[in-house]
């Protein structure tokens, strides 16, 4: 009864505290979206004073004009200060065929003022082999992390062979497995039978497969380390919870820079495909003469023929 007890607690603490952080996270995220902390403090002011309660005129209309400019920052990512830039903003995208949230991905990249981007800021082809690279890199840690947490077996490393093993923590027979380069190593707590002293750690001769026997024969038959391995998986799930994040977190930020790029390569080409050509000018054929001329004298004579067929010389 203490168990289950303890369990309903968990639940309705769980069942009250969730709602009260998941809350908290979408504001702040809200909040770094829109780049200021108007959409917070515009919920907490509705608490106590009602839009009904502001009487239309100049101050209702700047409170109004504000919440649209930060509601287009928070959903485009643009951030501007006044309605007017706002709506100016959007009649020269319009006029452009420009998507609004295109620019807003690709934030600093593009130039406002010119309304294309940055030279020095197109993605170069060598970048999506990293970026791509990169998100696999972390989906696979990402997805191996949140398995071992989700585990009921212990992550050990025996120093003096160096071998990696999955140990089973529940009770009853003990079974171990190898990963990495150990993957086709297995055992388990039956063979512990073929150990002359089960129980003892023998000392390490160049037998790798006995000796990691022997140390895990040592864990399972004792109720101390078998304990002790027990107690050791909450922690190891929150370890791997915790790498789990953070390779989540850099997947994230993978996954954000994917999508910029393609929003940035979209970008030119629309302001390419809006740029009207610039007539070239055509210049006049002109090419040299070289006399060598021997005679009385001996000189040499080059000049130029320009397009009209006039010739400047020089001696």
């Amino acid at each position: 009864m203490g168990t289950v007890a303890s369990w309903n607690e968990i639940a309705t603490l769980a069942s009250a505290v969730v709602p009260i952080v998941g809350i908290s996270l979408v504001s702040l995220y809200l909040c770094y979206k829109s780049g200021t902390l108007h959409p917070l403090r515009n919920r907490l002011t509705r608490l106590f004073v009602s839009r009904e309660d502001i009487e239309p005129g100049p101050i209702r209309n700047s409170l109004s004009d504000r919440s649209a400019v930060v509601s287009f920052a928070m959903i485009y990512g643009i951030h501007l200060d006044t309605a007017p830039e706002v709506e100016a903003f959007i009649v020269k995208a319009q006029s452009r065929n420009i998507p609004l949230h295109l620019i807003g991905i690709a934030g600093s990249a593009f130039d406002r003022s010119e309304f294309s981007v940055r030279p020095d800021r197109s993605p170069r082809r060598w970048g999506d082999g990293v970026v791509g690279f990169g998100l696999l890199v972390s989906y696979m840690a990402t997805a191996c992390f949140l398995a071992g947490t989700l585990a009921d077996d212990i992550l050990i490393r025996i120093r003096a062979t160096n071998t990696v093993l999955w140990v089973e923590a529940k009770e009853g027979e003990g079974t171990a497995r190898g990963i990495l380069r150990d993957r086709n190593m297995a055992f388990s707590q039956a063979e512990c039978e073929t150990l002359p002293a089960a129980g003892t750690i023998g000392p390490f001769i160049g037998d790798e497969h006995r000796y990691n026997l022997s140390v895990l024969c040592a864990i399972w038959t004792s109720p101390s380390e078998r304990k002790e391995l027990i107690d050791a998986l909450p922690q190891q799930r929150i370890a791997f919870s915790a790498v789990g994040l953070l390779c989540l977190t850099i997947l994230v930020g993978f996954l954000q820079a994917l999508i910029r790029r393609n929003a940035i390569r979209k970008l030119e080409r629309r302001v390419l495909a809006n740029s009207s050509p610039v007539p070239e000018i055509p210049r006049p054929r002109r090419s040299r003469r070289f006399v060598l001329r021997i005679g009385k004298s001996v000189y040499l004579s080059y000049g130029s023929i320009d397009a009209d067929g006039r010739n400047r010389a020089k001696h």
